[in-house]
């Protein structure tokens, strides 16, 4: 091996570049992603007082599943070359709808109301469950695209980065009418004109040209199917300084309804006439299968959830994932958690 090649492979997770194979297509990518990407641990009065529930709130809703953070996303970008995320976008047209946090009204020396004015104004909250589970890096999906565009701004060359966007239409008060007695807030649900806003705060702060978009990948044909069949996926390197966001989650069916000239992918299923990208969370059992669709589509997966497998230190969620050749693999402990143990999920090269 020479040593300009060395170098190139000692370099490469710092500086995020994907120059070593000039025929490398973006569906050959695989990348580390995490999960919830912009949540903080809970605070611990909170966990502690769910878990006097826990029988009554059931296994879906353990609060030890809620108790895991990360940390900002320029620090997880460089210290651990993370090249997907994901963010959940609550509607607020109004604002002011998520400022209060109602399960601090029944927990002593918690704070409700949110001081910080950006609480107030119009536009989307970044939390994992209203009233409940809100700590949060960022309290807006500005303040996220903001932090995304100076970090690419300071690593124009960086690999691309696959923005998971999930839109949230439930609440913990849209499930109880005593939850909502006490203040819990019923969820905006997401039609056309939350996802024109969604859109609209996206193109306000990321250039066109920082944004793969579904057109871009449909290039000259008819639709993306099409393209797929007959082209494939572009080059990686033409992908650099890129984002990708994708979207999940309430009402996501109507969001190409009538164009695909938006600045989001959608999750679907396999050989419809615009997919490009495919979920499936969990990998054990669906190998063969998530193999076989990575051949043409980004197939996203999960190393683990919920804090299960990192209290178990069990790696077998994580095998299942390798073994399937998803190009995305989320989890929420590229950085091990000391409260808990020692499990890390990582990539090689």
């Amino acid at each position: 091996m020479n040593l300009f090649r060395l170098l190139l492979i000692c370099i490469f997770p710092v500086l995020g570049f994907s120059q070593a194979d000039e025929n490398l297509r973006l569906n050959q990518y695989k990348v580390l992603a995490s999960h919830n990407s912009y949540k903080k641990n809970p605070d611990k009065k909170v966990i502690k007082f769910l878990s006097k529930f826990k029988k009554q709130l059931g296994a879906s809703n353990d609060p030890e599943q809620m108790d895991y953070g990360h940390i900002p996303l320029p620090q997880q970008f460089d210290e651990y070359n993370i090249r997907g995320i994901e963010i959940d976008v609550n509607y607020d047209p109004k604002g002011g709808l998520y400022r209060k946090r109602k399960v601090n009204k029944l927990i002593c020396g918690l704070r409700q109301k949110v001081k910080d004015p950006l609480m107030k104004q119009p536009g989307f909250k970044v939390l994992h469950i209203a009233d409940v589970d809100y700590e949060t890096n960022y309290l807006t999906f500005k303040q996220v695209l903001t932090e995304l565009k100076n970090w690419s701004d300071a690593h124009p060359n960086h690999t691309p980065i696959f923005v998971n966007i999930e839109s949230k239409g439930f609440n913990p008060g849209d499930e109880s009418g005593f939850l909502r007695f006490l203040g819990f807030k019923r969820a905006l649900r997401f039609g056309e004109q939350a996802f024109l806003d969604l859109d609209k705060e996206i193109l306000e702060i990321l250039p066109a040209d920082k944004i793969f978009k579904p057109m871009d990948l449909k290039a000259n044909f008819p639709t993306i199917k099409e393209r797929l069949n007959e082209q494939g996926w572009p080059l990686l390197n033409d992908c650099l300084g890129k984002f990708i966001f994708i979207l999940e989650g309430d009402n996501q069916e109507l969001y190409q309804q009538k164009s695909i000239d938006r600045p989001m992918f959608v999750y679907n299923p396999p050989n419809g006439e615009n997919t490009a990208f495919i979920v499936k969370n969990d990998p054990i059992g669906n190998e063969q299968e998530i193999e076989a669709l990575t051949g043409k589509y980004i197939v996203r997966t999960r190393s683990d959830a919920g804090t299960l497998e990192a209290r178990a230190n069990d790696y077998t969620r994580f095998n299942a994932a390798i073994k399937s050749g998803a190009q995305i693999i989320s989890t929420d402990y590229y950085k091990a958690d000391s409260r808990i143990g020692t499990f890390q999920i990582k990539l090689k090269n």
